[in-house]
This record gives C-alpha cells, sequence and structure tokens, in this order.
C-alpha cells in the first residue's frame, strides 16, 4: 500500500535513487520545496550529469504538485527570481 502523501508516482525514482525517499519527509514544508528545486538545478558549476529523463520528469511533477498544493512556497521562489517586477511575480509557466 503506498502511503505517499502526494500523487506522483515515485516508485521508479526511489527504486533507483533511495536517498531520494527523504521527499516524504520534507513533503508540504518550504524545506521541501527547495530540495526538489534543487534537485533540477546544476549547482555545480557545469559538473552536475543529471538525472536520467524519465526521473527528471517524475521530480518535475513533484515540483509541480508541491506548488499547486502548496503554493505559499512557490510564491516565496517566484518573488525570489523576479524580484520586485509586479507583472512577473505571480507568472506561471
Amino acid at each position: 500500500m503506498d502511503l505517499a502523501p502526494y500523487k506522483t508516482d515515485t516508485r521508479a525514482l526511489y527504486e533507483r535513487f533511495p536517498h531520494l525517499r527523504r521527499i516524504d519527509l520534507m513533503w508540504g514544508s518550504r524545506e521541501g520545496r527547495s530540495f526538489l528545486s534543487s534537485l533540477l538545478t546544476d549547482t555545480r558549476d557545469g559538473k552536475r550529469q543529471g538525472f536520467p529523463v524519465e526521473h527528471a520528469q517524475t521530480l518535475m511533477r513533484l515540483l509541480m504538485e508541491h506548488d499547486r498544493v502548496f503554493p505559499q512556497f512557490d510564491a516565496d521562489n517566484v518573488e525570489a527570481r523576479w524580484g520586485d517586477d509586479p507583472h512577473r511575480r505571480y507568472a506561471k509557466l
């Protein structure tokens, strides 16, 4: 029985990358949103290999689901990216 706090299927992701199960523990928090975002961002000056496509897609779906369910944490990140421009602050891509 799957007790995940989200709807995105993470079975293949967790099978290949078991350390990412910590997403379950951080789900619904600012830290969880930041962690998901960091997994999809190169923070190693171009030296990050990245995830295989199917797992990157799962991570993106998780991030989008998190933003949809917990928009208060998404707004913080959008504001940080776009600054004070009121036309861009709440734009959804």
